[in-house]
């Protein structure tokens, strides 16, 4: 008996692939000295693995950048009026446009109360940084906003953390500050 090799290709795809699929590569079946022309399996942490789901970049709006900008305005001026509220610099009645009728209670509670780090000298923004929290349920673009950052007293840096919400008036949205932690 003779023995004969018979050799089998793969079978073309018939269909086209999913949408949004990644394009798979043809495995060489060409074999050099016993071994696979192919490379070696990526493992799970060699950053090439293709298991990972892809996420289109979409930038923000024109809209949503002004809205961020703003927010990011209000919250450096609040956080500034707030803490001359706790340094009893300011009266804390002066704010209420601006911080929630339990913000307003807890701004003269903390002027009254022990702050770190009073005794080193007054209070002074650094840094604000703000980041979108939630939507106001219009989808108008407006909603919550969480702010952090540090102020510093002396010579010592400390963080501040605080929540903005944006509420409708007939002007356009009016921030007011909703919560606050100073550290």
């Amino acid at each position: 008996m003779t023995s004969e090799v018979v050799h089998v290709a793969r079978l073309p795809r018939s269909e086209p692939p999913e949408v949004g699929a990644t394009p798979t590569r043809a495995r060489p079946t060409t074999r050099s000295a016993g071994r696979a022309l192919s490379s070696p399996r990526p493992g799970p942490h060699s950053g090439r693995s293709t298991s990972r789901p892809t996420r289109p970049v979409v930038g923000p709006s024109e809209a949503d950048a002004r809205t961020a900008a703003a927010a990011r305005h209000v919250a450096d001026r609040v956080l500034r009026l707030t803490l001359e509220v706790v340094d009893r610099r300011r009266p804390a009645a002066s704010l209420r446009a601006v911080l929630s009728p339990a913000m307003v209670g807890m701004a003269t509670a903390l002027s009254t109360a022990a702050v770190p780090g009073r005794t080193l000298g007054v209070a002074v923004v650094r840094t604000v940084h703000v980041r979108a929290a939630g939507r106001v349920p219009d989808g108008a673009g407006h909603g919550d906003v969480e702010v952090f950052g540090t102020y510093s007293r002396g010579d010592r840096v400390f963080a501040v953390a605080a929540r903005l919400t944006a509420r409708r008036n007939t002007t356009g949205p009016a921030w007011v500050l909703t919560s606050l932690r100073l550290s």
